[in-house]
């Protein structure tokens, strides 16, 4: 594998300012020390990386620990998958794109910007409907007892989340005109918002953003008045390492990692699954 070492160019006021931050004394001992900084800073990067919306949160608690164990630094982006890809497609500079489908990282691949072997499932999320409220048991054909316009979810069209919500309620034998009154919103958060804000009465939420709500204290949630889907709706989420990313480190660090223990583990936290073949390893 190549890697490519981004050009870092000291002068000597420059040097001194690093060992005076630092605290180094001009001995063997500081030099030595001096030099570990210098090589660190050498082999540090920058890379971005484009997540899907349900993932916000859990990329921002990634690259925070991801910087606390090395030099490199991440900028995180987020929205739904199509907006994402559509401006990947149209140039934007993503080093890595974290879908929340396997459809459009394809695209991508088959568009060039990214290699068929740098594709992974890193994720499988779960969608379920929210419903404050309502007494369990209850499925989605329940959901004729309310007003169309008081029911959303994602846009279909650019939210894998919010197409595997549409592709139930087509199914679930609600009437069309009925259907056709449904809210539809940018993305799965944004979703998770609304309900939670009263403008909606139901919708259909990713268990992560639910997850994140409770573990920053604004929601305290009966686990009843959710329906979880994940038999009917898996959402299998892939990314992928765009070729412009190929020689950056930082970006391929970031992908390394998010398969090693310690992020599988925060990915549990977060309320993801892991794929079948990181849960065996």
């Amino acid at each position: 594998m190549k890697w490519a070492l981004p050009k870092v160019s000291l002068t000597r006021r420059a040097v001194f300012l690093l060992y005076a931050r630092h605290d180094f004394s001009f001995t063997r001992s500081g030099l030595f020390l001096g030099l570990l900084l210098f090589c660190n800073l050498l082999h540090s990067a920058e890379a971005t990386i484009a997540v899907a919306a349900n993932f916000r949160e859990t990329a921002q608690a990634i690259a925070q620990r991801l910087e606390s164990t090395s030099p490199h630094r991440f900028t995180i982006i987020s929205g739904s998958t199509g907006k994402l890809v559509s401006q990947a497609l149209y140039g934007a500079p993503f080093d890595v794109v974290m879908a929340a489908d396997q459809a459009r990282p394809l695209k991508l691949i088959d568009e060039g910007l990214a290699a068929m072997n740098a594709r992974r499932t890193y994720a499988l999320g779960e969608l379920g409907l929210w419903w404050p409220g309502k007494a369990p048991p209850f499925g989605i054909i329940d959901l004729h007892e309310l007003s169309p316009q008081s029911v959303c979810l994602a846009n279909p069209a650019l939210a894998p989340y919010g197409a595997a919500a549409w592709s139930l309620l087509e199914r679930s034998g609600l009437n069309v005109e009925w259907l056709a009154g449904v809210v539809r919103v940018d993305n799965v958060n944004l979703v998770a918002g609304m309900v939670a804000q009263k403008q909606s009465r139901a919708g259909f939420v990713a268990r992560a953003s639910i997850t994140g709500m409770m573990r920053k204290g604004d929601l305290a949630l009966d686990d009843q008045s959710i329906l979880w889907l994940s038999s009917e709706a898996a959402i299998q989420q892939d990314l992928v390492l765009m070729k412009r990313a190929e020689d950056n480190p930082a970006a391929q660090w970031w992908v390394e990692q998010l398969f090693e223990a310690p992020i599988q583990d925060l990915l549990k936290s977060h309320g993801y699954q892991l794929p079948k073949a990181e849960q065996s390893q």
